[in-house]
């Protein structure tokens, strides 16, 4: 497919993506600006197929590689070095993942691809970065070893068990959004200067970054995580309750507007000296905590989990039923939002996945064809 056989739209339609990627941090962030409009080529090596064509039959490449455009390139080689530099040429964001150094040891620094193209913006994705101890920088990785490293998976998992990996690969996805909107800013940098960028992704250090205070609790007063089982370990209120039916359904006591109304429901006065009106939330382990606990675990046994969600919705708490895709799929607004959209295959045969998100109102994001084969436009004419 020629780069004018790709349809127009979206807030990034001309931007110009090549990307050489395996598994899902680096193509995600791609497929992002493919959705938007972007033209996205995915460099594939020809040395062995990518591991999303093999995983739940192929679903994991529909699903991340949609809107895109293939090539089948042994970069490294001689003659696959003069081609990416070629495909650079153009193109506005390259993005890699590899060990960290892979491209400089095939001699192609970023000084090297800004030979081909001065206002190219380069991420490159790793485990454990560009720089540092270089016994670690060459370390592999995915995204469980992220979880382990960039103590993620410290946190999860039930009380003095062993630690359990997140899922479903939240280190790669996290690390994709990181890279994404790092090379859009970077881009918006480049077009006003003319000079590119290299940014260095490290999939550990995006882990650090998304634990919120639990970091600077441990910093700053030497306290340590503990894993928590379905309640939060600090507020009572906060947390995953069984029902009468069986059911679960999550809930956040959490704000003085909140508990003012929710408190009577269970009960219990706002207002008194147990529930002073000052206070946003209820200590776990005080008499208030353990009274409020005690209130709602009765209120679980009288109602069955929709019940037990309507009456707290109406009362303004924030809750959910927990819901499997079943019943996502029934969901009176996820039907609305269209969440649960069909595309064809590059076969033209019909497939069914998640929608683009987020909706832009003037220039909406857009699925235009599946996943490409594996070197599915390795014919492709050099001009475009």
């Amino acid at each position: 497919m020629k780069r004018s056989e790709i349809p127009r739209f979206g807030v990034l339609n001309g931007v110009q993506v090549v990307y050489s990627a395996p598994a899902t941090a680096g193509p995600y962030a791609a497929e992002l600006m493919a959705d938007f409009g972007a033209d996205v080529l995915w460099i594939e090596s020809p040395m062995g197929m990518d591991s999303t064509r093999l995983v739940a039959k192929g679903l994991t490449a529909e699903a991340e590689r949609r809107n895109q455009r293939n090539i089948s390139l042994d970069i490294p080689s001689a003659e696959g070095r003069k081609i990416f530099l070629r495909l650079l040429k153009n193109a506005d964001i390259f993005i890699e993942a590899s060990k960290g150094g892979q491209f400089v040891k095939w001699g192609l620094t970023d000084d090297v691809l800004w030979r081909a193209n001065p206002r190219l913006v380069i991420v490159h994705v790793s485990g454990f970065g560009q720089t540092g101890i270089p016994e670690y920088v060459s370390r592999p990785s995915y995204d469980q070893i992220g979880q382990s490293f960039g103590c993620y998976m410290q946190l999860n998992g039930l009380p003095d068990s062993v630690p359990v990996a997140a899922s479903p690969v939240p280190c790669d996805y996290m690390t994709a959004l990181f890279a994404a909107t790092s090379a859009l800013a970077a881009l918006h940098k480049a077009k006003e200067t003319g000079n590119g960028e290299s940014i260095d992704l490290a999939q550990y250090e995006v882990m650090m970054r998304v634990q919120g205070y639990a970091p600077m609790e441990f910093l700053n007063f030497g306290v340590k995580p503990s894993r928590e089982d379905a309640h939060n370990a600090y507020l009572a209120g906060v947390g995953c309750y069984e029902f009468a039916d069986g059911r679960f359904v999550y809930i956040m006591l959490y704000g003085t507007a909140i508990l003012n109304r929710v408190l009577p429901l269970l009960g219990l006065q706002f207002g008194s000296d147990l529930f002073p009106s000052n206070m946003p939330a209820i200590q776990l382990h005080t008499a208030a905590g353990q009274l409020l606990e005690e209130k709602l675990g009765e209120f679980c046994k009288r109602h069955t989990a929709t019940e037990a969600s309507e009456l707290l919705l109406q009362a303004g708490a924030p809750v959910s039923v927990v819901y499997d895709y079943e019943m996502a799929l029934h969901d009176p607004h996820y039907k609305a939002r269209e969440v649960f959209v069909e595309w064809n295959t590059v076969e033209s045969k019909p497939i069914k996945g998640i929608n683009i998100f987020p909706k832009f109102k003037k220039n909406p994001g857009r699925i235009w064809r599946g996943a490409p084969y594996a070197g599915w436009t390795t014919r492709m004419s050099w001009k475009n």
